[in-house]
């Protein structure tokens, strides 16, 4: 891959903290620079290693199965890789392409308590070696977009095909996990430099694409409101994949799961709106 230029590289450093605004400690972190170190090379990643990824990702749950491991694992991954890019996008500065061996994960431990229980969370951190990954400058035109789609379903390619051979679960639906995690990205940078609706507009571009390996009829976007103060309201992603959690002991349907009914779905999210904004009032 050619090397990014120098007026380009600051252009993408520039952008970095924006790109990695989020109040959560568990939020995915992302560099230019590659670390080496204890940091594991996603391309050099091996079948052999992928149930301890798996099993790392649901730690939580003691029964969890390789289809939930894949799923967690590869859910939690693309959305580490595709927070960043997405970013960019927003920003016309597209990705297009690079090996995966360009990219490393670190993991961070962060602590956490709930209600009683305490624990410690891997969360994912990315880098990527700048000098290897190809960038385009440009408008969001159609092509543009459309292109950028075919870079991640490059880039997913071996890894989706690797879960897949590693835990049985289905290819289409590991590419709708990827899918999802590209939505999520998209709304949560969209939200981050001002433009959800322009967001939203690449994410249906793309997930309503027929014929593309990221393609979902129930991925969507939806805008929920509190029916008693209309004026809080937030957009959320209507996920096309299934994280499976609903198969763990104790495990339930999560509140946009694709197998959620709409009614069910809304209830839940009108409830976190309340929690979220209302606090002790929604008490």
């Amino acid at each position: 891959m050619p090397r990014t230029d120098i007026a380009m590289e600051r252009k993408l450093e520039t952008l970095l903290p924006q790109i990695n605004r989020d109040h959560s400690a568990f939020a995915p972190r992302f560099s230019l620079q590659v670390v080496g170190g204890e940091a594991q090379n996603i391309g050099a990643i091996t079948p052999a290693q992928l149930p301890y990824y798996f099993k790392l990702a649901t730690a939580k749950y003691e029964n969890a199965d390789a289809k939930m491991g894949a799923a967690f694992c590869l859910g939690r991954l693309s959305w580490a890789m595709l927070r960043p890019l997405a970013g960019y996008a927003l920003n016309e500065f597209w990705f297009a392409g690079t090996d995966l061996a360009a990219f490393e994960l670190s993991m961070r431990e962060v602590p956490w308590q709930k209600q009683g229980e305490s624990g410690v969370f891997q969360a994912i951190d990315i880098a990527l070696d700048g000098n290897g990954a190809v960038w385009h400058e440009r408008s969001a035109d159609p092509y543009t977009i459309a292109d950028f789609a075919t870079q991640i379903e490059a880039l997913f390619a071996p890894l989706v095909e690797m879960h897949h051979q590693q835990s049985g679960l289905a290819r289409p639906a590991l590419w709708r996990l990827v899918g999802d995690s590209l939505a999520t990205s998209l709304l949560i940078q969209g939200e981050n430099f001002g433009c959800l609706k322009h967001a939203i507009s690449i994410g249906e571009q793309i997930l309503q694409r027929k014929g593309t390996k990221l393609y979902s009829k129930q991925s969507n976007f939806i805008e929920v409101k509190l029916p008693e103060r209309p004026e809080i309201s937030e957009w959320f992603r209507k996920r096309g994949g299934c994280c499976r959690y609903y198969t763990a002991d104790g495990g339930e349907y999560c509140s946009t799961c694709v197998l959620r009914d709409e009614d069910s779905m809304i209830e839940r999210l009108q409830n976190h709106l309340r929690s979220k904004y209302l606090g002790e009032e929604a008490a």
